[in-house]
């Protein structure tokens, strides 16, 4: 009898996909079957497979599980992508090998990756929105969509968004992870490395401290949630005309400001604080509106079923004020993202984001990117990428391309 279940890979072993991914396969065995895992390290990969049970294959690079996948030696329909840093190059190859993707944000670190990716499904004749998704898993919280249908139709008048971010270890001490490997090949770190470095000074030129980690792991490895969720909830960021970067060590705290894609006069802003001794991790996102408020509270991603709460503001005219909250307690944004990347992989996609919706918020990075240089004396110039996503320039054809190297193993980013 032939299995109607999903065979999946998940590669990257780190802490995403040992606190989130490998036990909600594990919880929805009825539609998953984890056949294979990838990680840079041997013993990391080994122990994650003899620890999952049943038949498991572990490999250390996507190249063994294709040539496995290819000879029929391991079943893989669909892989989660949890590696560090871009993962568009990885996509590729793994489109390539017929195989359909869930990837951790961000899709990439340069538009020339994502053109790549581009050029790849025009080759192969497929569309990478029945091919790929983007991991944000926030757009399949149920507050989130009870959210997006209070909002449809207000009158905005401002966005606010507020994370305060303790450090990750902080965060993931429930969580008992395994020791960090001490068996990955050191230079083979220094050319992935290399390669994202490669990658981050084609988008935003050859800029130096702080700001290419501002980038790729403030950025681009947190922010770019928040990026994500205003534009799938109000349309987006338009215009990115204020930055301030301070705090003491890095990251620090961020603030950002602009106006809204498609409400060019509603204002948003994002207050972003890395705090490392915070008592927890809370991102709160406020749409105000001319009849009351939509906020939504999560809490720390890493721990399954902690509901976000959605709070509603409303004028009544009997009883004044009304407010409402709202919290699901037996509902899991990773959980949901996983089962439509299940049907994704079955063939069968629903709506979620992909390619061009990656593309888009880094866009927006870019264009955020620029604004920070520019307030910490560090101005962009030159052939970057970064200089030519204007705040309504969706065209990103005058970028420069580069080539990019498979990225594994960039630097950690704090995350959310």
């Amino acid at each position: 009898m032939t299995d109607a279940r999903v065979a999946v890979a998940v590669i990257g072993l780190g802490a995403i996909s040992h606190s989130v991914h490998l036990p909600l396969i594990r919880r929805n065995a009825d539609r998953f079957e984890l056949t294979a895992v990838v990680d840079l390290s041997l013993d990391r990969a080994q122990a994650t497979a003899a620890a999952s049970g049943g038949d498991v294959a572990a490999f250390t690079s996507i190249d063994d599980l294709l040539t496995a996948v290819a000879a029929g030696e391991v079943r893989v329909d669909g892989a989660v992508l949890a590696t560090s840093g871009s993962h568009a190059p990885d996509v590729a190859r793994l489109v390539e090998g017929g195989i359909r993707v869930l990837a951790e944000k961000p899709l990439a670190f340069s538009l020339a990756e994502v053109d790549d990716l581009r050029e790849l499904a025009q080759r192969l004749g497929v569309d990478l929105a029945d091919w790929v998704r983007v991991g944000y898993m926030k757009e399949h919280d149920p507050a989130t969509a009870a959210a997006r249908s209070l909002l449809a139709g207000v009158d905005l008048r401002a966005v606010t968004v507020e994370v305060l971010h303790p450090a990750d270890a902080a965060q993931l001490a429930f969580a008992n992870l395994p020791a960090p490997p001490a068996d990955i090949p050191a230079d083979l770190l220094t050319r992935l490395v290399a390669a994202t470095d490669d990658t981050v000074a084609a988008a935003i030129g050859p800029a130096t401290a702080p700001l290419p980690k501002l980038y790729t792991n403030v950025v681009l490895g947190s922010v770019v949630h928040d990026i994500g969720l205003l534009r799938h909830l109000v349309g987006g960021i338009g215009d990115v005309d204020r930055a301030r970067h301070w705090g003491s060590g890095f990251p620090g705290s961020l603030s950002l400001g602009g106006s809204l894609a498609e409400h060019p006069d509603v204002p948003w802003s994002i207050d972003w604080h890395f705090i490392p001794g915070y008592p927890e991790y809370r991102e709160t996102v406020t749409f105000h509106h001319e009849t009351g408020s939509v906020a939504l509270t999560f809490a720390v991603p890493y721990v399954l079923n902690a509901p976000t709460v959605l709070t509603v503001v409303e004028h009544l005219d009997a009883l004044g004020v009304r407010r409402s909250e709202s919290r699901w307690m037996q509902e899991e944004a990773f959980e949901h993202e996983l089962v439509a990347f299940a049907a994704l992989a079955a063939g069968e996609p629903r709506p979620g984001p992909s390619v061009e919706e990656g593309a888009a918020d880094i866009l927006v990075g870019q264009r955020m990117i620029r604004v920070i240089a520019d307030a910490v004396g560090q101005p962009i110039t030159g052939g970057a990428e970064a200089v030519a996503t204007g705040p309504a320039d969706a065209d990103e054809s005058d970028a420069e391309p580069v080539g990019v190297a498979s990225v594994g193993a960039a630097a950690t980013s704090v995350q959310h």
